[in-house]
């Protein structure tokens, strides 16, 4: 498949599921910079399969089920060997005294990184700002979200405060700062850029 024939609406509700190629998902991020119109149109799909799951009604199990199973297979129930029991962790986390904050490039500000993902590029984490904090200006290589904690973080014009959302689009710049200090949780691409920070690419 070539890039001119792909279709927005076709691409979008793959992209809401994570089944897009990078070249698909890089196109799809693209089309929102041009058009940010189509980004209400994605976060409409990303919301749809969210509640999907939900909307399922759940069905009981037949209870022949396993005895229909064994005798496909042609094994005797009162024989079979039970399996051993394994624990798996469902899920990761981490206390607000265990954050391992180091020094991000830019004075005054500590990062603290919770979690990367090599394969999408991601790098999910938390930012603490001294107060007159400038942060340098960046490029966004993918989407951005920030959730604010406590302080006061200036964008363009608006200035946010705790439980404030912010969400940039691919492609977007800008140079955010503090008058008071502040402390927010970012979701952000390790493929961000940093111009005025020679060797520095991302956050990490």
């Amino acid at each position: 498949m070539t890039t001119e024939k792909y279709c927005f609406c076709e691409l979008a509700p793959l992209y809401a599921i994570d089944q897009l190629s990078e070249e698909e998902r890089g196109w799809v991020e693209q089309q929102i910079v041009e058009c940010p119109d189509l980004a209400e149109e994605l976060i409409g799909y990303q919301l749809g399969m969210t509640a999907m799951a939900y909307t399922v009604p759940s069905l009981p199990m037949d209870s022949t089920l396993k005895d229909r199973l064994f005798d496909q297979l042609e094994l005797d129930p009162a024989q079979s060997t039970v399996l051993p029991q394994y624990s798996f962790v469902s899920y990761q986390a981490i206390r607000s005294q265990e954050l391992n904050w180091q020094p991000h490039p830019t004075p005054g500000v500590e990062v603290a990184i919770v979690h990367t993902d090599e394969m999408k590029r991601e790098i999910v984490g938390f930012l603490r700002a001294e107060p007159g904090v400038h942060y340098p200006l960046h490029r966004h290589a993918a989407i951005e979200e920030i959730f604010m904690l406590e302080g006061d973080l200036v964008v363009g014009n608006e200035v946010y405060g705790a439980g404030d959302y912010i969400r940039s689009h691919p492609g977007s710049t800008h140079a955010p700062y503090t008058i008071g200090g502040c402390r927010f949780f970012f979701h952000t691409s390790m493929d961000d850029e940093y111009p005025e920070l020679v060797g520095v690419s991302s956050l990490t």
